[in-house]
């Protein structure tokens, strides 16, 4: 059996202020913010909560988590004009 190995990521992470911004359209996500956010669904399989863990400097609250995760999946999607249903 072959083992794949999987390769790690460096990401910037961002204050819960900053995203909250984000994620409540008062600041434009930035494009390297949005293709971090593909990568991280795409390549690694992290759900929801799991992007919002990775983007956060501080731990986030887990109730916040799922809904924040999903609003900046679909912010990124609509910020690559990529609707690709693979990694939403």
């Amino acid at each position: 059996m072959r083992r794949t190995k999987k390769h790690s990521m460096v990401v910037r992470r961002l204050p819960v202020a900053e995203l909250n911004d984000i994620v409540y359209c008062t600041t434009p996500m930035p494009l390297e913010l949005a293709e971090t956010i593909r990568t991280l669904r795409l390549e690694h399989r992290l759900c929801y909560e799991d992007i919002m863990y990775s983007l956060c400097e501080s731990d986030p609250d887990h109730g916040q988590c799922f809904g924040y995760g999903k609003v900046l999946v679909e912010l990124a999607c609509l910020r690559l004009n990529d609707y690709n249903p693979s990694w939403k």
